[in-house]
């Protein structure tokens, strides 16, 4: 088995990814986010074989429940997905160091996001914590806020 390595990318890597993995049921204008080329914006792609294998996006973007810090030193995941095949080897857990370390060299002192129901548990092991009921993305699912301080 080939080692996996997390790389910084470009948009135009990770929204075929981001799509495939998903919102593969929607049009890929749904896979875009606002922001995804603002240049303070980190796309990371976890890479294995030479092909991409798990995408994360990390934002500047400041949110009302976020209980943490200032707006302006909040940071967003977005996008956050690995192949099947990939996962329980490591790929989600190096993408998001990644993305945290990113956003903390840019001046977070926060960092949320909206986990999917199935990845609460993820995030939850990196210091993410839950607040608020698990609420509806339409078409796309069950959703938990949660938030970590850097």
């Amino acid at each position: 088995m080939t080692a996996i390595a997390v790389v910084r990318v470009s948009i135009d890597q990770v929204l075929p990814v981001r799509h495939r993995l998903l919102r593969s049921h929607q049009p890929v204008a749904k896979a875009q986010f606002p922001g995804d080329h603002d240049p303070r914006v980190g796309h990371f792609a976890a890479m294995r074989d030479g092909g991409i294998v798990g995408v994360v996006s990390i934002f500047p973007e400041a949110d009302t429940r976020c209980s943490q810090c200032d707006p302006a030193q909040q940071w967003r995941i977005r996008g956050m997905a690995t192949a099947p095949e990939v996962r329980g080897l490591g790929a989600g857990a190096t993408l998001l160091l990644a993305a945290i370390d990113h956003a903390v060299d840019g001046g977070a002192r926060a960092i949320w996001c909206n986990a999917r129901q199935p990845a609460i548990g993820f995030y939850a092991r990196f210091g993410f914590m839950g607040t608020g009921p698990i609420f509806e993305i339409s078409e796309i699912g069950a959703h938990q806020y949660m938030e970590r301080a850097c």
